[in-house]
């Protein structure tokens, strides 16, 4: 299916595997207004006026919503690659039960491709399914998807899935805070290691982004227990890196409390999903500079 954890790079071998053909023209994200404005109505099954298209990861946001990140998308035979759009918003949308969603899969209730797509000329997804079957989907994890949707209303009108390369792990120290339902803000710190004392947190390293989350992602803390907010050093390793594992209502009840987290956080580059989140405790004192 859609490239997630573990399973996406087994699942994106799978689906480079069944996929041939010969180079075809590239395909990028089109309109300007998807990267750059969230737009948040009822549901409309027909456009009132010209319709506006994103490329981009999609994650849940209630039901009948979802939340698009956009990425650059350019097409490489019978796939995209992806980049992320500097600056870009997120694009909410709402679904109705008459949208048309056409998956890549070859039935409309798997969870992976299974060896075997379904794309059109477009390398987009052909398989017809429904509103329900999106909800399904989203909650596996983000989900690689051109939307087409009503500029004024908000409301989507189709939505495609497409493949994508397999998808690169990441590590990165920094903070994080809310960014809505299933997802934090991360923004990236440079750090430096002092042996014995931990980690020092030094300057920004990069402009904040949003990472999604799912149930399965393991979120791990310093403290006595999963509920323990003091941020002391009782289950850590001798770097000050969070080692008791808690979940991912566990990470939310955190950030309502704390509101800001120092983490070293481990994600998938192109969807941003995250895999793992360990708490830190920072290194202490003037020798940590």
């Amino acid at each position: 299916m859609i490239t997630r954890g573990p399973a996406s790079l087994a699942l994106a071998a799978l689906a480079v595997a069944a996929l041939g053909g010969c180079g075809q023209e590239a395909e990028g994200a089109s309109s300007p207004a998807a990267a750059s404005s969230m737009t948040t109505t009822t549901p409309a099954a027909v456009p009132s006026r010209p319709a506006s298209t994103v490329y981009g990861f999609a994650r849940a946001d209630g039901p009948g919503t979802m939340i698009i990140s956009p990425r650059r998308a350019t097409r490489d035979k019978n796939r995209y690659r992806v980049e992320a759009i500097r600056s870009a918003e997120d694009v909410r949308v709402t679904f109705a039960p008459s949208l048309d969603y056409r998956r890549i899969t070859v039935a409309c209730d798997l969870k992976e491709t299974e060896g075997k797509i379904a794309i059109d000329a477009k390398a987009l997804g052909a398989t017809r399914c429904t509103a329900n079957d999106l909800d399904f989907t989203l909650s596996l994890g983000p989900v690689p998807v051109r939307v087409t949707y009503d500029p004024a209303s908000g409301a989507a009108v189709q939505a495609q899935e497409f493949l994508y390369p397999p998808d690169d792990p990441r590590t990165a120290f920094g903070t994080i805070a809310p960014a809505g339902k299933g997802a934090v803000q991360f923004t990236p710190y440079a750090v430096k290691r002092v042996p014995s004392m931990g980690y020092s947190f030094t300057k920004k390293s990069g402009a904040p982004i949003t990472l999604p989350y799912t149930g399965t992602m393991i979120f791990f803390r310093v403290g006595r227990s999963c509920g323990d907010n003091s941020v002391q050093p009782t289950s850590t390793d001798r770097d000050g890196i969070g080692m008791r594992q808690c979940s991912s209502t566990d990470l939310a009840g955190a950030l309502d409390a704390l509101k800001e987290m120092q983490v070293k956080v481990d994600y998938l580059a192109a969807s941003g999903e995250v895999m793992e989140i360990h708490e830190v405790y920072p290194c202490q004192g003037d020798i940590c500079g």
